[in-house]
């Protein structure tokens, strides 16, 4: 983490392997020469390395005060806060989604600084990639040139999507930034030329990847799927059925029968896409005992009470969403108040009892979602049966009756499926700005908000408008 006092534009400077910690007054800001850079990029190992820091520090910002659950969870209504959160009140429904005011999280919440990290990673990655000879990258030490140079596209559309999604209208730089004495002052670009940008990006990427049995990297299913999901946010409906039935159609993927359900999260499932690796092993541990845990309480986590974790609205989930009299998922992802999606607690230190880390996988893609967007697609394209067909897929496996309905009706149990089929999982906020229904479920949400697209967060221009006049 970058120390607070310092020049938000330096986060976009960052070039690191590892995910910086803790406050320091200066980043190193390599590669900063000519010379840096004939030693640095001269290897496929090395080009390895920094794809591995681009996922890095995706994952660092996404972990970043548990902001991937406050961003794509906490505005819909499906959790309360234990009364630890008390400077979340703002962010949920009973608060009016008053994203303005968040004491103690204007750098998780209104601060894009820590993405440019990533995205300038990325810059790096695809303007040096061209410029090592091929006999470089060899199979004992890296990935393929193509396929490092795949990843690096499909995390920097996935990384500017994203944003998107959180702050609207955002800063589109597409070459590196490297010195940081002669950063140039930047204004948003719009909406639709940064999506347009993550197309292009995953229209080259995804021949460039390979599927894999190995889901926490990319691979040619997630960049399908990504742009099923951009061609969705766009509302360019036709596009999305066809992504949606790449991913479909190229048979790598399978829904876990019911039985198997709770262990999606786990990781590396056959119905995951794509996930990011936050597993626990003695090595390498990229697990926390933060992120997945908000979400958890006793008996999951020892002397951990409600008061420090979210727990569903129990009105909500067993009065509204499920029908716990058929549907089979309630069982296997909640106890009581809490979501247990997230229920890999690993005590790995027998010599301090009370020393956790949650040890499962953060599922960013998987099928039954990619069937779910297949069915709004369709819906908007006006193939009913078919949209049916492909919303049944999810509902069947859950041991809910087949939908006929039509018409607005189909509409609303599209969402209504996607929120019970992907609660927790940093998905539903975004579900209902793209639909187009938070008027209809909140009430702050005024047709004279949505016109103003005041569904976005937005930015801490004390800190970041003194270094960037042409932000707005």
């Amino acid at each position: 983490m970058i120390c607070k006092h310092a020049k938000w534009i330096y986060t976009i400077l960052v070039f690191s392997v590892i995910v910086f910690s803790g406050c320091k007054k200066y980043i190193d800001l390599k590669p900063k020469d000519s010379t840096y850079n004939e030693v640095f990029w001269n290897s496929g190992a090395n080009v390895e390395k920094a794809v591995a820091g681009a996922y890095g520090l995706f994952r660092s910002s996404l972990r970043q005060n548990s902001s991937h659950f406050i961003f794509g969870d906490l505005p819909t209504d499906e959790f309360e806060l234990g009364s630890d959160f008390w400077n979340y009140v703002t962010i949920v429904p009973t608060g009016n989604h008053r994203y303005s005011y968040v004491p103690y999280l204007n750098d998780a919440l209104l601060n894009w600084s820590r993405f440019y990290a990533v995205i300038n990673q990325c810059h790096l990655i695809i303007e040096n990639i061209p410029k090592i000879p091929d006999n470089k990258f060899t199979s004992t030490n890296s990935r393929s040139k193509n396929e490092l140079l795949g990843n690096a596209l499909f995390i920097r559309a996935c990384t500017y999507f994203y944003m998107t999604r959180v702050w609207g209208d955002v800063i589109l730089t597409t070459e590196s930034l490297k010195d940081p004495l002669n950063v140039p002052q930047l204004g948003r670009s719009k909406e639709a030329d940064v999506l347009n940008y993550c197309i292009n990006d995953l229209k080259k990427a995804a021949p460039l990847l390979a599927f894999t049995d190995d889901k926490s990297t990319a691979n040619k299913g997630a960049a399908w799927a990504l742009l099923a999901h951009i061609y969705a946010w766009k509302h360019d409906y036709t596009n999305a059925a066809i992504y949606c039935d790449s991913v479909i159609n190229s048979n790598r993927y399978l829904l876990e029968d019911i039985s198997q359900y709770e262990y999606i999260w786990k990781g590396n499932s056959q119905e995951s896409i794509f996930e990011l690796n936050m597993k626990y092993d003695a090595v390498n541990n990229e697990a926390t005992d933060y992120f997945f845990g908000i979400f958890l309480h006793e008996p999951f986590i020892k002397d951990k009470t409600s008061n420090s974790s979210w727990q569903i609205n129990e009105d909500v989930v067993y009065n509204e969403l499920y029908d716990t009299t058929q549907d089979l998922r309630p069982a296997k992802i909640f106890s009581g108040s809490s979501l247990i999606k997230y229920a890999g607690i690993n005590y790995y230190d027998p010599n301090k009892p009370t020393s956790f880390v949650i040890n499962n996988n953060l599922v960013l893609l998987r099928l039954a979602d990619i069937y779910l967007l297949k069915a709004e697609a369709l819906f908007k394209t006006g193939n009913i049966a078919e949209a049916q067909n492909a919303l049944n897929m999810v509902k069947t496996r859950a041991g809910l009756e087949p939908s006929a309905n039509t018409g607005d009706d189909l509409w609303d149990e599209i969402l209504e499926e996607r929120r019970r089929e992907l609660i927790g999982e940093g998905s539903n906020a975004y579900d209902f700005i793209r639909m187009q229904k938070l008027g209809e479920y909140f009430s702050d949400f005024t047709p004279e908000r949505i016109a103003l697209k005041g569904y976005y967060w937005p930015l801490d221009m004390a800190k970041l408008l003194p270094f960037d006049n042409l932000l707005v």
